[in-house]
């Protein structure tokens, strides 16, 4: 990276790439379509399209309780997490942004929640928070053929049912040679954010990314994580004696448990490691040469 200021806010820099979600024709100067009539709002630097309601947001208990710290702790929220979570992430994140020259080529995070990693990210999300650029459907995404360099993706893919639908997107919206980060757990309890579908093995991972060259699938998160977390729900199930309310009360004090995690930097260094891994993390990189489906 050279240092330099960007020009102008994520969204700004995105408008000459805009294009309507369901037919892909580029947008009005006020992010409407003249073509099917679908449009966008914009606020401050926030452009909306669609997303998930509140209702849908805080439909799980759970992700009522997420929610809630999420709005409260606002940009804090990723550091809470890392010290209460009981999964230990490694650093991947940073290093691949760092392959980037962020004031000039265009990387979105997609399904960003509260998180901004660099002030020049674009983050998309279902969520209206106030760090997200541009609110929307992952699956459509108001972005041109080929508009980005990179794409992150972090914990989203086991969130939607139809993940090869939301890989297909990334495919289109990222340029030849542009290049992808994402993390998608393998073993690890349920958690609605708001909702909750699969999980990816090793073999997973590069077969859900086929169409890309798959550069390595690492550990994202180790089998300490892996273990630690459903001890802890294990935990709260055993002592709640068959009550929703008292393990909605003891589930978050299990977190307490959660330096154990840091085990991980050893463990997660097994070569077996891969067998009990909480969560993989993929790079891979979408060929100069076009092709099929």
């Amino acid at each position: 990276m050279n240092g330099e200021e960007p020009m102008g806010c994520p969204v700004d820099r995105i408008t000459a790439a805009l294009v309507c979600p369901s037919c892909r024709v580029p947008l009005d100067a006020s992010y409407g379509c003249a073509a099917c009539g679908t449009g966008g709002h914009r606020t401050g630097n926030q452009l909306r399209f669609a997303g998930f309601g509140d209702a849908e947001l805080r439909d799980d208990p759970l992700n009522r309780i997420k929610e809630t710290v999420k709005r409260r702790f606002g940009p804090a929220y990723p550091l809470v997490i890392q010290l209460l979570s009981p999964v230990l992430l490694r650093r991947f994140i940073r290093p691949f942004l760092m392959s980037f020259d962020l004031d000039r080529d265009l990387v979105a995070d997609l399904g960003s929640g509260t998180n901004r990693y660099d002030s020049r990210l674009l983050c998309v999300d279902g969520g209206a928070y106030a760090n997200v650029d541009i609110v929307g459907d992952l699956r459509t995404l108001p972005i041109d053929d080929g508009a980005l360099a990179g794409i992150v993706s972090i914990a989203v893919l086991e969130h939607v049912p139809d993940p090869q639908a939301h890989v297909r997107e990334m495919w289109r919206v990222l340029r030849p040679g542009g290049r992808v980060l994402c993390y998608v757990p393998f073993m690890q309890p349920f958690h609605a954010s708001p909702y909750d579908y699969q999980r990816y093995t090793e073999a997973g991972m590069k077969t859900l990314f086929s169409r890309f060259d798959v550069m390595h699938v690492r550990i994202g998160a180790g089998p300490t994580s892996a273990m630690l977390w459903t001890f802890q729900e294990w935990l709260a199930l055993l002592l709640s004696f068959g009550s929703r309310r008292l393990y909605r009360v003891l589930a978050p004090l299990m977190w307490l448990l959660s330096p154990i995690k840091v085990l991980d930097v050893l463990l997660a260094r097994h070569p077996n490691a891969t067998v009990a891994a909480s969560g993989f993390v993929i790079e891979a990189r979408k060929p100069t040469e076009a092709r099929p489906e």
